[in-house]
């Protein structure tokens, strides 16, 4: 099998703080890795113009972009260290807009093939009232994104031996795919091959609970296991060491779950990219697991 994902071009979006810092050094890392170039960027909010200059003009506006600029080139200068910094290919983008949008944007006019970023993993209250900048990215941007978060920096992904993929056995995991073999290639790791089969696909209609037919659920989980075996032996082509399990279960938990008891260094997984009224009833599998994960989550989308 050829391997066909490329990272050409890595986009590290960041605010500036503290939790960005580590995802800006593992974007660098790989960058050069890979030989990628590296756009480091960051959003200025409208109102942030506002209370620096006043009502904004096109010639106040270019002046705080410029400014800003210079304060993005000095920060990634600081919090990465020159050894990382010295064979890269660099670019500092600042646009004014918020953040989430303005990274998308910035993610297709940079023409980049892979984000790279820090999310807070809310839950609960304050993620329903603050939400995510990491996972509107999620939803919008044209490109994987590897979400690193906060309290995961001490495993900075230096050293990569064994990498987690969970799949639906859906078209939306076969891009994941792509990508999971090339990191694992690179890196030479172990590729754990994980599919949950959820009671709730059986559910019934309504508040009405129909149990499954005698044998169907074995039968799932056996048709399951012949497909994670053909992906095994794609792995095992490479000279790569992998194994697979089908396990029953809520999805995001089980995933976590499976990445805590597996070790795994890194989770890569597909996401169909739903927003609006689609997002709010269905969710997203993806987007839970970045919040518990252990480890950090690659998430591509399925192509549009």
């Amino acid at each position: 099998m050829k391997l066909t994902a490329k990272i050409t071009r890595i986009l590290a979006p960041t605010d500036l703080s503290g939790s960005a810092e580590e995802a800006c050094r593992l974007a660098a890392r790989l960058a050069n890795r890979f030989e990628a170039k590296l756009v480091v960027f960051h959003a200025v909010q409208s109102i942030d113009v506002a209370l620096q200059v006043g009502p904004a003009t096109e010639k106040t506006q270019v002046q705080v972009v410029s400014g800003v600029r210079e304060r993005l080139s000095a920060w990634f200068h600081a919090v990465v260290p020159e050894e990382l910094r010295r064979f890269l290919t660099l670019e500092a983008q600042v646009a004014v807009g918020e953040p989430a949008p303005s990274i998308a944007w910035a993610a297709k006019e940079s023409g980049a093939d892979f984000i790279v970023m820090a999310t807070h993993g809310r839950s609960g209250i304050s993620h329903l009232v603050m939400g995510s900048v990491a996972e509107s990215v999620l939803r919008t941007a044209p490109a994987p994104v590897l979400a690193l978060r906060t309290g995961q920096e001490g495993r900075p992904l230096t050293e990569v031996r064994t990498i987690l993929w969970a799949t639906d056995l859906s078209a939306t995991s076969e891009e994941a795919w792509r990508y999971a073999l090339l990191l694992a290639d690179v890196f030479a790791a172990e590729v754990s091959l994980l599919h949950v089969v959820s009671p709730l696909e059986f559910a019934g209609i309504g508040d009405m609970r129909v149990p499954p037919p005698t044998g169907w659920m074995e039968g799932r989980v056996a048709a399951s296991d012949k497909e994670l075996a053909r992906k095994q032996q794609e792995v095992e082509t490479f000279g790569l060491r992998a194994r697979r399990r089908v396990k029953v279960g809520a999805p995001a938990a089980t995933i976590v779950a499976e990445a805590q008891e597996a070790r795994a260094d890194l989770i890569v997984m597909g996401t169909h990219g739903r927003t609006g009224l689609s997002h709010l009833l269905l969710g997203s599998v993806a987007e839970a697991v970045i919040r518990k994960a252990p480890c950090p989550v690659l998430a591509v989308q399925a192509k549009r």
